[in-house]
Formats: C-alpha cells, structure tokens, sequence
C-alpha cells in the first residue's frame, strides 16, 4: 500500500498501472506498512496534521480543537429560541397590564425586553470559555431578569429552570 501526504489518500500497489495509465499517481505517494496504514487512517479521521520527517518516519500532529464559538453556537441557538418563547409571553404579559393601566409592569417588562434581546452578548454570556460556564452564565442572565418582574410576567421564564441540563 502507498500513501500520499497531498492527497492523504491510499493506493493499492496492484493498481499502480492503472492511476499511472490515468496520470493519477501521486508523486509523493511512498510505502507505508500495514501498521502506519492504519495509523494513517486514524490520523486522517481526527483531521490530525501529518508529514513525514527527514528520517522517514510518520510524524502526526493531533488537529487543534475547534473555537469555543464554533462549539457554543448550537447552544446559543437554543437559547435565541427560548428567548423568543419569553418574548412573546411577555408581549402578552405586557399588552394584558397596558390595558389595565399597570404602567410599573409594562415600564418592567420593556427593561426585561431589552435584556432578554442582549442576553447572547452580555458580558457576562460573552466572558464564558466553556459550555458549562456558559450555560451557567446564561441561567444567571435568565434568573436575574426574571428577578426584575413580578408576577405573571415572571411566570414567562418557567421554562428557563434547569436549561443547562437539557441543553
């Protein structure tokens, strides 16, 4: 069996005729043995970085792991949704307490509204550095807002309590 680094693909010995017939052998495809093979291969599954050294042997480099914001991404999704969800119930909430003229609710749930709209990027959300200290950081958020309203209006956030477990 030949690896090529450039292709990081493998190449049957006994087909060498037919990819030279097509122009398609590498030309850096070298040798392997049985076990570098299978080395090989699980280097290229975990998009690890490889190259061969002066001395000819097979030097892989574990790929780095992938930004914070790439892995918080789906979970900051998660809570847009949820947010929204609040956000509408609070919308309700909030035209309820207008009509009735209960002017504290609905100065309350428009600073609420404010908050909820900003709470991916406070600086709290923001300073996290792993999933748990995020999910942590937004249930502060969440709890904290919460804390601002009475009543029903904090009824809105049930659904909060324990999302970083479920999520």
């Amino acid at each position: 069996m030949f690896f090529s680094n450039s292709t990081r693909g493998f190449y049957p010995e006994q087909m060498r005729a037919d990819y030279d017939a097509a122009g398609t052998w590498p030309d850096d495809a070298v040798e392997v043995s049985p076990d570098d093979e299978a080395r090989l291969r699980d280097a290229i599954a975990a998009c690890a970085a490889i190259r061969m050294t002066t001395g000819g042997k097979w030097k892989i480099t574990a790929a780095p792991p992938p930004p914070f914001a790439v892995l918080a991404a789906p979970y900051l999704a998660s809570v847009r949704q949820t947010r929204d969800a609040i956000l509408n119930r609070l919308a309700g909430i909030g035209f309820a307490a207008m009509a009735d003229g209960d002017a504290d609710t609905v100065q309350a749930i428009a600073a609420a509204r404010a908050w909820l709209l900003d709470i991916t990027i406070c600086p709290t959300v923001a300073a996290a550095q792993d999933i748990e200290a995020l999910q942590a950081a937004v249930n502060a958020e969440y709890a904290r807002i919460a804390a601002t309203l009475s009543g029903e209006a904090r009824r809105a956030f049930d659904d909060t309590a324990g999302m970083a477990s479920t999520q």
